[in-house]
């Protein structure tokens, strides 16, 4: 039985976004090992047969000698796994798995969702990661990438071998399980925005278009939030915080959503109103296959599935200005025009259909 290590710096990626992923592995006959930091999902996947092994990655840890630490321990547990194939997800794991790899000669893949805050850091920071990108992937057999502008950006930098470098479409979607849904228009429109509770996903810009709405349109609007806490990141806007500009609307808070489908089928437009380097937002892939018209930003990974005037109302993420009328622009339209933005959303989602996905992750293990 051939051995797999997925690696990332959380459980609780790997189970919501890979789990159709590991899943195909495991019919398969792999044996796979999930080497990670514990959360509540750790035990989900051990459920489903996957050997756990414990990794405290710091994702945004900068300390030497904490990080020498760290990439011991990886060295040490993919030293005694012995696999056959590595799968890094996630910035930190490509990096310290892909040097592992090299030394060790293990057959691997990298997918990197989107480089999110990466290179947000000072000069000698930067020089220092690009180092070890350059350094990690010199040996790898793979790199996926989520958008192209990521792609790009890593052959410029020569920081991968561009016949190693392939574009794919996310985590791909579940189609049976985000199933279309008709958009269902009543005198209130509804707005949800599903994301992580960052200042930089563009929360508090929809707070503010809420509030500005509400004042002279609250019988016609209703604002939901789909809020994922994160407390191991610096840009989280506390609870209280959000409580306070929501009540100054007509605005729901949902914390920590195990199912996300009952919101989004009653929900009119997902919106997400985000500065982050997204990859490929999840959020509006699952709405656009739910069939949601969907308002947000023009960020690279946002644009792969939300296309202006056809199934979305994209905007110039450096004008946070644009998003009430964006916002206001979906209220006063016809409700064919809606109609049509919900089928056009579908139709778009189903080229991420995620049976084309693994089917490439399956090609990379039968490829000798």
């Amino acid at each position: 039985m051939k051995k797999i290590i997925l690696f990332s710096n959380t459980c609780w990626s790997l189970y919501n976004f890979r789990i159709n992923l590991i899943k195909k592995l495991i019919s398969k006959n792999y044996k796979i090992y999930i080497l990670s930091n514990k959360d509540a999902t750790t035990k989900k996947l051990t459920k489903l047969g996957c050997v756990f092994y414990n990794i405290s990655i710091d994702r945004r840890g900068v300390n030497f000698f904490d990080e020498i630490y760290c990439l011991l321990k990886i060295y040490q547990k993919i030293m005694k796994i012995s696999p056959d194939v590595l799968f890094n997800f996630t910035i930190k794991p490509i990096i310290y798995g892909s040097l592992v790899a090299r030394i060790l000669k293990i057959k691997t893949l990298n997918t990197l969702d989107g480089l999110g805050a990466t290179f947000e850091v000072n000069f000698i920071k930067k020089l220092i990661i690009s180092f070890l990108i350059k350094l990690s992937q010199k040996k790898i057999n793979l790199f996926y990438f989520v958008n192209t502008d990521d792609l790009n950006f890593f052959i410029e930098k020569n920081y991968v071998d561009q016949k190693k470098a392939k574009l794919i479409d996310g985590t791909g979607i579940d189609l049976k399980f985000f199933k279309y849904k008709k958009n269902k228009f009543s005198k209130k429109i509804k707005f949800l925005l599903i994301s992580r509770l960052l200042y930089s996903k563009g929360i508090m810009n929809y707070l503010k278009s809420a509030e500005e709405i509400s004042k002279k349109n609250k019988k016609k609007c209703l604002f939901l939030i789909a809020g994922i806490t994160d407390d191991t990141i610096p840009d989280q806007i506390p609870k209280n915080i959000l409580e306070k500009e929501a009540k100054k609307s007509n605005t729901k808070i949902f914390y920590n959503v195990q199912d996300i489908r009952k919101l989004i089928y009653n929900s009119n437009c997902v919106v997400l109103p985000t500065n982050y380097n997204e990859g490929l937002p999840r959020s509006l892939l699952e709405s656009a296959a739910s069939g949601r018209p969907l308002i947000t930003t023009n960020v690279p990974g946002c644009l792969r599935v939300a296309k202006n005037n056809i199934n979305a109302f994209v905007y110039d993420r450096s004008k946070n200005n644009q998003l009430t009328k964006n916002m206001m622009k979906f209220i006063l339209l016809k409700k064919n025009k809606k109609i049509y933005m919900s089928k056009k959303s579908n139709y778009i989602a189903k080229k991420f259909d995620v049976l084309k996905i693994l089917e490439k992750y399956i090609n990379f293990l039968d490829d000798k």
